[in-house]
């Protein structure tokens, strides 16, 4: 990143800002903490300082000290039962148990162990009931007549301060459109200048789609090693990687513990692994599966409900000796057969081409400023109930060259987040700018999943989707 760029991030959005390079060079991210719990630990104890061996070091003591490993999860429960506090960094989300008048919490860090979380927390940070947050924990025993119990007495969370999303917006003026896009790649974690073809930079900008758009399906397919599951599982608190078999109580809700599944709790609902995917009990699985992409509600035995998060499918792909797909034609003959059914693919509104995409090196990680992971992550949460964006879409969807229902709804829903994306302040941008990068990049994500539905099924019909009166425009 060009030094006169990092300086103009650093003047612009001092508070939001960090030098990326700082997590990656901490070693924090070999010990699988989410880059904006690595990037809040380095804030804090940076403080506007030099990133020197000390301050690292003190880092990964704090680390050290408040995450510990499996080994240690009986001596933790033995300074519990001796009557210390135990203070751990990890995710706390609480669980209702309407029957037995409770609510409690499982403790990774102290072998799924219950623990009552007193009341006023769940007062004081409401956002531990809507899907759980990073923070620092601090347990306690406590014996009463009816033997011992461990309790959450208090909590200190990982997150940003209050956003001002106005003042984001106005602050996106201060830069061009390829400055932003940079400040975007970078705040991924990655070097922008490792990625300089405008298909390359699409493609990146596509992951984010389901950050700042409700309901937004998409299939990714690439290459080992390009960072597709970095990026989804580590970028946001507001997303969840899933891999393996899922149950349908894990998705949807689980009867016994009468708890909401994932779909209902993140923005994005990450399904890692693909092409190893599978469902227990796939036949239900599936058919809710398939009516939630389709209109974001599901029910459950007696249980009914409507979310808004999207549903990513990320696969590995295998490639031939020009770097493209070896079933070019197939996209999804390597996938599972739940996940190659016509009426499947047709609820997933983009496919994203993963294998434009370099294989990430050391180069290609981030080395310049960009915005906080947990800011910019709470940005995107707030873009997604921001109507406007849509009635803009709304508003030029005389734009789209297809009659078909799902086609065009798909392309309006992909057009509002990448004009969230891009242009926060609408403003500053007019309708020239808006096919360009917003409704063409759009178009192209749902062609190809219309392609393939035409070669699995040629009721589908083929044709190619375009811009309406694009020549006399430009």
């Amino acid at each position: 990143m060009e030094k006169d760029l990092k300086e103009k991030i650093l003047a612009v959005f001092e508070d939001a800002s960090i030098d990326k390079n700082l997590y990656s060079s901490s070693g924090l991210n070999e010990q699988s903490i989410p880059v904006f719990v690595g990037e809040w630990l380095i804030d804090r104890e940076l403080k506007g300082g030099e990133w020197d061996d000390d301050v690292k070091e003190k880092v990964l003591d704090f680390v050290s000290r408040y995450i510990p490993k499996k080994s240690d999860i009986e001596l933790l429960k033995s300074k519990l039962k001796n009557g210390d506090n135990v203070t751990i960094l990890e995710f706390i989300s609480p669980k209702v148990d309407l029957k037995k008048n409770e609510t409690y919490v499982e403790s990774s860090s102290l072998g799924n162990q219950k623990a009552f979380i007193e009341e006023q927390l769940l007062d004081q940070f409401p956002r531990l009931l809507q899907g759980g947050l990073w923070g620092a924990a601090v347990y306690n025993y406590q014996i009463d007549d009816k033997g011992g119990e461990v309790w959450l007495q208090n909590f200190v969370p990982l997150q940003a301060s209050q956003i001002d999303f106005d003042k984001f917006a106005a602050q996106r003026l201060e830069f061009s459109l390829e400055e932003w896009i940079a400040i975007l790649i970078n705040s991924i974690g990655l070097n922008p200048e490792g990625y300089t073809k405008d298909k390359t930079k699409q493609v990146l900008l596509s992951r984010l789609l389901p950050f700042v758009q409700k309901r937004l399906n998409l299939f990714e397919l690439a290459p080992k090693g390009t960072g597709k599951s970095f990026v989804f599982g580590n970028f946001s608190r507001y997303s969840r990687l899933v891999t393996g078999s899922i149950s349908p109580a894990v998705l949807f809700y689980n009867e016994n513990s009468k708890v909401p599944g994932l779909l209902t709790q993140f923005d994005a609902v990450v399904f890692d692994e693909a092409q190893s995917l599978s469902f227990t009990n796939p036949a239900v699985t599936v058919s809710n599966l398939k009516t939630y992409l389709e209109s974001g509600k599901y029910a459950k035995g007696k249980f009914e409900s409507t979310a808004d998060s999207g549903a990513v499918f990320i696969a590995n792909v295998q490639m031939d000796s020009n770097g493209l797909p070896i079933n070019s034609k197939n996209l999804f003959k390597e996938l599972p057969q739940i996940l190659q059914e016509t009426a499947f693919i047709d609820r997933i509104h983009g496919i994203i081409e993963g294998w434009e995409l370099p294989r990430i090196k050391t180069s290609t990680l981030s080395n310049g400023m960009g915005f906080k992971a947990d800011f910019i992550g709470e940005i995107f949460h707030a873009l997604r109930s921001r109507v406007e964006f849509d009635k803009f879409v709304e508003d030029r969807s005389h734009f789209i060259g297809t009659t078909d229902l799902r086609d065009k709804k798909a392309i309006m829903r992909m057009a509002s987040g990448f004009l969230k994306l891009l242009f926060p302040n609408l403003r500053d941008v007019n309708d020239v700018d808006f096919i360009k990068h917003c409704l063409e990049p759009a178009i192209a994500l749902r062609q190809r999943v219309r392609d393939q539905l035409h070669y699995l099924d040629p009721e589908y019909k083929n044709y190619v989707i375009t811009v309406v009166d694009k020549d006399n425009m430009f």
